[in-house]
């Protein structure tokens, strides 16, 4: 099971039946300084090497694309402990909206459906297959932008 599913299995978890409560170790500043990490160097450097190879601006490279997503699985290794209670405001500035802490089970959704989505690109071993998984990916990010992050 990859550091990802593990991540995103155990915040579902946290945000579902309160077991955040014992990881509120984390102060809410370190959780957003985390969770922007995770969004920024994880998935944006996915999206970096992905986003080329979509337009058809940079071939398909399997090793570029490991290295992103293991750049991810680091990034985002603590993705349970971003979304704890008690980490949703800080000093720190967040563009993370109340309704992951008051729509958990939707918050859950959004994560299940792009978790879904990435483990279908993650599996792609050629352009074609890429290509036809990456949007998927895309729409998920989408998803649970619109709902659950305030804009810039």
């Amino acid at each position: 099971m990859s550091k990802l599913k593990v991540g995103l299995i155990a915040g579902i978890l946290a945000l579902t039946v309160g077991a955040g409560v014992s990881l509120a170790a984390m102060s809410a500043d370190d959780a957003i300084k985390g969770r922007q990490a995770c969004m920024k160097q994880g998935h944006g450097g996915v999206m970096k090497v992905a986003v080329p190879i979509m337009k058809g601006e940079a071939p398909f490279d399997a090793a570029a694309l490991k290295a992103a997503y293991d750049g991810e699985d680091a990034a985002c290794k603590d993705w349970d402990a971003f979304w704890a209670p008690g980490t949703e405001k800080g000093t720190v500035e967040t563009h993370a909206l109340p309704a992951i802490w008051t729509d958990k089970e939707g918050f859950a959704a959004a994560g299940k459906a792009w978790y879904d989505a990435a483990t279908k690109l993650r599996a792609a071993t050629d352009e074609a297959s890429f290509k036809a998984a990456f949007p998927a990916v895309g729409a998920a990010c989408k998803g649970c932008h619109e709902k659950f992050r305030a804009a810039d």
